[in-house]
């Protein structure tokens, strides 16, 4: 029977903690655990580090500057990326609502590394062998309303203007599924049918230029000629 590999360097691991002793600290051990690992200090850091480094697995405490580790939580586990608490936070109310948010585990400081670790690959592994055995985890296209960010499946994050964020929020409502012309047009809120998917055109060919240099993938929108646009999923 075939078995998942134990998770390697392949896998990244990010570690998002204000303290930044602890932060050090917990990236050192899993660096010298044989994982790869980066950290940040606030859920914003995290979002802007995303851009340019994958995260398989991410850590967060609780307690953050700015947005708070339980909504950065939920926002990771609505992305399928595991997500494993680690805070001082010991009381049943907050385990309860972390594990609730999404969180696969929940660490109470101070911890022992050595669980901690066990703890990523465990979790690791499970998400691999869910996504295919042996593969790393795979997403799909998901758009998040509250940033305005376009998550690629590769993870890379692409930052979207208000227009853009309706668009492909019409056009994600219904994946596989052509959105005509009318319905794109009243959604954006254009009056002339002929200028007002003109427009939609050029946002939607600066949207493709923008998803390839970020992401370096193709945004999967297909034009159906004369009659509206497709999201394929």
């Amino acid at each position: 029977m075939q078995q998942t590999p134990e998770p390697s360097k392949e896998f990244t691991i990010a570690v998002v903690e204000d303290d930044e002793d602890i932060r050090i600290n917990v990236c050192r051990f899993l660096t010298k655990s044989g994982l790869h690992a980066w950290g940040t200090d606030s859920a914003e850091d995290f979002y802007v580090r995303l851009l340019r480094d994958r995260a398989d697995l991410v850590v967060v405490d609780l307690g953050l500057p700015g947005e708070d580790g339980l909504s950065l939580v939920k926002r990771l586990a609505e992305q399928d990326i595991p997500v494993i608490v680690l805070t001082a936070r010991g009381d049943l109310d907050s385990r309860i609502a972390g594990l609730n948010a999404g969180a696969l585990q929940y660490f109470v400081k101070p911890t022992d590394m050595n669980e901690l670790v066990a703890g990523i690959r465990s979790q690791l592994r499970r998400h691999a062998a869910s996504q295919g055995k042996g593969q790393r985890p795979v997403l799909t296209w998901r758009l998040d309303a509250l940033t305005a960010c376009l998550v690629a499946p590769n993870r890379q994050i692409v930052a979207l203007t208000s227009r853009e964020l309706e668009l492909l929020g019409c056009l994600m409502s219904k994946p596989g599924a052509m959105v005509s012309k009318q319905t794109l047009i009243d959604t954006m809120g254009y009056a002339d049918v002929d200028d007002g998917f003109h427009r939609i055109e050029s946002q939607l060919t600066r949207l493709r230029r923008k998803t390839l240099e970020v992401a370096a993938m193709a945004l999967p929108v297909r034009a159906v000629f004369g009659r509206g646009l497709v999201f394929v999923p």
